[in-house]
């Protein structure tokens, strides 16, 4: 949470909040408020004051940025003593006249006069009342103005004038409404105007309008990168780098509420874990674009969702051929859109471009609209993703390295091991049935124990089909029926049932009830002896560990990890050996989170040391995996001598096993030998390692090979590249990129690092886009290909979002070609 463990107001700040509390939560536009505050301090002891005018769309700021400004008033010695701040509400919908201009005035005046002198606002609260009562008054304005004039000589004090949306309100009034405000501004010291507006409305850029050239203008620009960080920061509790950030910033168009908006939904969720629910996160909040939507009078309506529709800057014809009306109409509504900030402009003249004010809108209208484009903003996040590197794979999670994390051999091969029965020697090759072969001779002379029998087919069957909500109603089910007699294996085939939940709710990411399944197992076996109990137990509790980590409950994993080892570490049964590395494992991988290096080697090392013995294939795996997990961790912290002995480590060790999941290994170890050989600038040695490589591919399934298969070609064209042989490396590029997998996150972001090694050794960028384009995989890569045809002098239109994410590989790609 924030600081002030209060939310921050993404509406209405500074409305029941505290002078205090405003200036804590205050992150960002520190600039724009000393550029305001060195206005009003000029205006001390000036005989004629300059006002101020903050513009900006809306969302941008503005509310938040008078409310600081209010605070500061207040709580500043020196403009305590000069102003009072008098702030209006967001909307002034009551003024339509000056004389209603100056009647609100004394309305806000009398409330903010309490904190001050109660007298005073009471007598100003009656004189508003006999005021209002004469409306019909001609001297109405006079009178209402010089009441305020009177208090503000009571008060001693010039008053700032806080008024919002002065375009809309400009909208509504007389047509001398403006000159009037302006004569009595010009000529009255005791009042400054802090207005704000969401956008240079013509009225200030027009010398027969009354406002022009009468406002210092402060423009709130998009936030900054840095600045998202800290309003991040601020909103969340959690640091995060600017490169982490920026997708965020990107996506929202460094609006700061919309940029709260993610912060507040991104709690107890990872940066990772939030880019992929992003459409959730927008189709949570239907009702804040929708609301915006239905607020603009209809022609304007359909004017906007036709420019939002085409999701990138567009035309005055365009829109009007997507809109269908006339262009002269459509300029028009263009403009009243651009007045009120909902639209940008690029360009003049003929060559102007309209855009969303706030790229949200786009895809919120795409994803309502076209379901199916949900596809296409999963795309850009999944490529954002890789590119800034806030993907789990690139931050040193700990979690099991990049091509083994994705092996579905591996992971189903652990799943599997954690829902086997006990009494298994072997985890990864005896199926979780196994507890059928032990009853099967009771079971044909004691109807309870077919009973059993029964619920574990059944329950078996629910999960091989994945139903997993139906393996809950089963065990409940059974529970709630007494099925089976209380004196016959009770406990045991209790904690079966628990068991198979708590995999069903694993599978069903509904991590609350793991933990408590797992607190209920604790509860019912903590003090039972049965060995079959126990080895459920330890299961059970990786569960919940796992449960833990995804709730963000970091202290307690560790925890729940900790306890597997202690209670069953001591035992060489084979049912608990499983468990118990790989608790080590995972305890190891949440060290390398914490930045504890030093103890998550030498946690991999006890694995490798305690079980390196084993003949059970899946503790193997899990050696293997301990193996590459402390290897890849050596990389990271550039021990490469040590990292490349943890590889060949592996390949020793294991280069004979028919495991599939010890063969991903494998592989995994030949690719990150090269890699390091590669790093070392051993270029022959790199290719012989990735021939090698490709020679054992044979023995992978087609889902595994394919990756190993662009791995050993990543290599090989870096290789290449690196021996000055640019012909080669590009028609090994592309029969690499025959086989790349855009939805594979590693894939990703090595074509992210090896495209711009191409570039930097001389490759030609409209050779590269044809190479991209060829293959069908264009639309996942859309910001590197924009980024390359601009390179090559294009200009090209797309959304936003898009040719920010391109501005960024081109810096990139500058990078390395000064590199």
């Amino acid at each position: 949470m924030n600081n002030s463990d209060r939310p921050i107001r993404k509406f209405n700040p500074g409305t029941f909040q505290s002078d205090e509390e405003v200036i804590e939560q205050f992150a960002v536009r520190k600039h724009e408020l000393d550029t305001v505050l060195g206005v009003l301090r000029r205006n001390i002891g000036s005989p004629s004051c300059q006002h101020v005018l903050v513009v900006a769309p809306r969302g941008r700021g503005k509310t938040m940025l008078l409310a600081r400004v209010s605070a500061e008033l207040n709580a500043d010695e020196e403009l305590f003593r000069c102003f009072l701040p008098v702030r209006f509400m967001e909307e002034s919908h009551e003024i339509f006249d000056l004389a209603d201009f100056w009647l609100e005035t004394l309305f806000y005046l009398a409330r903010e006069s309490v904190r001050y002198d109660s007298a005073l606002a009471q007598k100003l609260r009656e004189a508003h009342a006999d005021l209002a009562d004469h409306w019909d008054e001609d001297a109405l304005a006079d009178r209402a103005r010089n009441t305020v004039l009177d208090a503000a000589d009571g008060l001693g004090k010039k008053l700032v004038l806080m008024v919002e949306n002065l375009q809309a309100l400009c909208e509504d009034v007389d047509d001398d409404f403006g000159w009037q405000l302006r004569g009595a501004l010009e000529s009255e010291p005791r009042i400054v105007l802090l207005a704000t507006a969401t956008s240079r409305f013509e009225g200030l850029e027009n010398a027969a309008e009354p406002f022009f050239e009468l406002f210092r203008i402060v423009d709130l620009e998009p936030l900054s990168t840095e600045d998202c960080c800290r309003l991040w920061e601020v909103v969340s509790g959690d640091v995060v780098t600017e490169r982490e950030i920026r997708p965020l910033e990107i996506l929202t168009g460094g609006n700061p509420r919309l940029l709260i908006m993610v912060a507040e939904f991104a709690q107890h969720r990872s940066l990772r874990q939030l880019m992929e629910e992003l459409v959730t996160l927008i189709d949570e909040h239907t009702e804040y674009f929708r609301g915006y939507l239905e607020a603009l009078p209809r022609s304007e309506r359909r004017v906007y969702l036709a420019l939002i529709d085409f999701w990138r800057p567009s035309s005055t014809s365009e829109i009007a051929a997507r809109a269908r009306m006339g262009v002269r109409p459509v300029s028009t509504m263009l403009g009243r859109l651009v007045s009120r900030g909902a639209v940008v402009v690029e360009g003049t003249g003929r060559k102007r471009l309209y855009a969303a004010g706030e790229p949200l809108y786009s895809i919120y209208y795409k994803l309502r609209r076209e379901r199916d484009e949900a596809t296409g903003m999963r795309r850009l996040i999944h490529f954002m993703m890789a590119f800034y590197g806030i993907g789990k794979l690139y931050q040193m999670s700990g979690r099991l390295s990049l091509e083994a994390a994705e092996s579905k051999v591996i992971r189903e091969g652990i799943e599997r091991a954690l829902a086997e029965q006990p009494d298994v020697e072997d985890s990864f090759l005896r199926v979780a049935g196994s507890a059928v072969e032990y009853i099967s001779d009771k079971a044909t002379a004691n109807a309870p124990f077919t009973t059993e029998l029964r619920l574990k087919e059944e329950i078996q069957t629910a999960l091989d089909e994945k139903e997993f909500e139906r393996v809950i109603e089963i065990g409940d089910h059974f529970i709630a029926s007494g099925g089976v007699d209380a004196s016959l294996m009770p406990e045991s085939l209790l904690a079966y049932i628990l068991h198979m939940r708590a995999i069903a709710y694993e599978k069903l990411e509904n991590f609350q009830g793991v933990v408590a399944v797992c607190d209920e197992m604790v509860e019912r076996f903590d003090d039972a002896s049965d060995h079959t109990l126990q080895a459920r137990m330890a299961r059970v509790l990786i569960h919940g560990a796992r449960a833990r980590y995804e709730l963000g409950e970091f202290g307690l994993a560790v925890s729940a990890y900790e306890e597997v080892i202690e209670r069953f570490g001591t035992s060489d049964a084979p049912d608990f050996q499983f468990p118990v590395a790989l608790a080590l494992l995972k305890k190891g991988d949440l060290q390398v989170q914490q930045r504890e290096f030093g103890l998550a080697v030498s946690v991999y090392e006890e694995v490798i040391a305690r079980f390196g013995a084993s003949d059970a294939s899946g503790i193997q795996v899990l050696v293997a995996w301990a193996l590459s997990q402390k290897g890849d961790l050596q990389v990271q912290l550039r021990e490469l001598d040590l990292a490349m002995s943890a590889y060949e480590e592996v390949i020793e060790r294991f280069g004979t096993s028919d495991v599939p999941a010890i063969r991903v290994l494998i592989a995994w170890a030949l690719s990150q030998k090269g890699m390091i050989q590669i790093k070392v600038e051993r270029m022959k040695e790199a290719m012989l390692i990735s021939e090698e490589l490709e020679g054992r591919l044979g023995a992978l399934a087609d889902d595994e090979k394919v990756v190993f298969v662009w791995r050993a070609r990543y290599v090989q064209a870096l290789a290449l590249l690196l021996r000055n042989r640019l012909r080669m490396a590009m028609d090994v590029f592309q029969s690499a990129y025959a086989v790349f997998l855009p939805d594979n996150e590693t894939m990703m972001y090595e074509m992210l690092q090896l495209v711009p090694d191409l570039i930097a050794n001389g490759a030609s960028e409209p050779d590269l886009v044809d190479i991209l384009l060829s293959r069908g995989k264009s639309d996942a890569l859309e910001p590197l290909i924009v980024a390359l045809r601009q390179r090559s002098g294009e200009v090209v239109r797309a959304p936003v979002e898009v040719i920010e994410v391109a501005r960024d590989i081109n810096k990139r790609i500058e990078f390395f070609r000064n590199a």
